[in-house]
């Protein structure tokens, strides 16, 4: 590629970028649609600046498997298989992502999506996890904007559990019918069991908010100034301190072990904290540092330090917020984000097109954090639809996503495709009756057990292990 060939790329990709973030003093201008010939246009200007040729567009089948695993979850059935192929219509590949983005597959897979991330394995008397599922599936189900989810969670208050009524199958992996019958009581908000996983330890759940939510390893900071980046430990103590009067209160001291959860309520409180047991003095460290953000923002005279912690996170000045999903919700999708590892944004680690990235994001802010309208603006790119490389290993091509890269399937998703294709579950129903709840709870954490893959880190390697071949073999 001739040098002024290169010029005149960058000149068009630059161009491109200022029209799409067309910002004038931090509002949005109209015009801030993001439409998805814009951004093929930006990846295709990058392949030619990288004298890169993208790979076919990938078949009708492989699409369709695709798209379901990503949006819902699972395979999609035979007979939904052959109506697609036959198919002749040119939109039927962005009518299928909106059919998707619209069926109980959607709420079901990203409710154990973000289970899993928040939430993991961890159990605890005063985390009621079917609560907190029954929260995130009624977030999902009613498209939540990312904004009013994350400051919702971040700020949670209330009582954690009607008293452990749901069993561990239950709140392991809940169908949507389940979801109907097992309703909480309205004083119950499934949300506070985030906050109760971190129950005295509050510098974890600094540590994890900005890193899930902001994409910052603040918690690099813990311990010492981080030796690279900005970040001091007086930084870290001073975010930590936002967590600090949180605190959960009995809701019935006499029956406090009523059923498998134990009754509590999660409240702020306004007076001075006075830090007990064996990691008093490390929490003295925080309790008295003055709380405030990552951009130095005081928060020592407000009502609620985390109520003004969440608005100064999801506030669209926010410089982290917004690229921060896009970042993940692209690498969920296309195996590799902007930013890898997706929660590591710095400046020694710069993201690839990150003009790109940031068009993307202020789009999203413009639309008010709208997560399935993100994700069909991913699913209907040429990125997205491409074949994917026969590579062991991603090359050149795959770093900026000019073919598909292989992606390991999630534990759910491997168990209910092999559920679907082997038509298994109405053996289960006729053999197993009433506890199909727990056999089914047991088979995902058997499943999550063995095949469980790290989605903060970029996976390039794809051997299996032998646990894993014999399961498949003999499970």
């Amino acid at each position: 590629m001739t040098t002024m060939t290169i010029h005149k790329a960058h000149a068009a990709r630059m161009l491109l970028t200022l029209a799409l973030l067309c910002v004038s003093e931090g509002a949005f201008c109209q015009a801030t649609e993001l439409a998805t010939a814009q951004l093929d246009h930006m990846l295709r200007t990058e392949w030619k600046l990288q004298n890169i040729v993208p790979a076919p567009l990938v078949d009708d089948a492989g699409y369709l498997r695709r798209v379901y695993l990503d949006i819902a979850g699972v395979i999609p059935p035979p007979q939904v298989v052959e109506d697609f192929i036959s198919d002749k219509s040119a939109a039927k590949r962005e009518k299928v992502v909106a059919d998707l983005l619209d069926g109980p597959g959607y709420v079901r897979h990203w409710t154990s999506y973000w289970d899993n991330l928040l939430m993991g394995s961890f159990r605890s008397q005063v985390v009621d996890r079917g609560a907190f599922r029954l929260w995130l599936a009624s977030e999902f189900s009613n498209n939540a904007p990312w904004n009013q989810f994350v400051f919702d969670l971040i700020t949670a208050s209330g009582q954690n559990s009607a008293g452990g009524t749901l069993n561990e199958a239950m709140s392991a992996q809940p169908e949507l019918t389940d979801l109907k019958v097992a309703r909480k009581p309205e004083e119950v908000n499934g949300a506070v069991n985030w906050t109760l996983k971190f129950q005295g330890k509050p510098e974890d759940l600094s540590g994890t908010v900005s890193r899930l939510f902001l994409g910052v390893q603040i918690q690099c900071a813990q311990c010492h100034d981080h030796k690279t980046e900005k970040w001091k430990r007086t930084d870290f103590q001073s975010f930590t301190a936002n967590f600090i009067n949180t605190r959960p209160k009995p809701v019935d001291p006499k029956a406090y072990m009523k059923g498998n959860v134990r009754q509590v309520d999660l409240e702020d409180i306004s007076r001075p904290f006075q830090p007990r047991g064996k990691n008093a003095t490390l929490i003295t460290d925080y309790a008295s540092a003055a709380p405030a953000s990552l951009d130095g923002s005081d928060f020592s005279n407000v009502a609620n330090r985390r109520k003004a912690l969440a608005s100064w996170i999801v506030a669209d000045e926010n410089p982290w917020f917004a690229e921060a999903f896009v970042n993940r919700m692209w690498s969920h999708f296309l195996g590799r984000g902007f930013v890898e590892p997706v929660d590591d944004f710095r400046p020694s680690n710069p993201a690839v097109m990150p003009e790109l990235l940031k068009a993307m994001a202020v789009d999203f802010k413009a639309h008010n954090y709208n997560v399935k309208r993100l994700i069909k603006q991913i699913c209907v790119t040429q990125a997205y639809q491409l074949s994917a490389s026969a590579m062991a290993k991603p090359g050149q091509g795959n770093l900026y996503w000019a073919d598909f890269r292989l992606k390991a399937m999630e534990p759910d998703q491997l168990m209910d495709s092999l559920v679907q294709a082997t038509n298994v579950m109405p053996v289960l129903e006729r053999s197993v009756g009433s506890n199909l709840q727990q056999i089914k709870y047991q088979m995902q954490r058997q499943f999550q057990f063995l095949f469980d893959v790290d989605e903060e880190f970029e996976q390039k390697d794809f051997e299996g292990t032998i646990p894993q071949a014999l399961m498949l073999i003999n499970g």
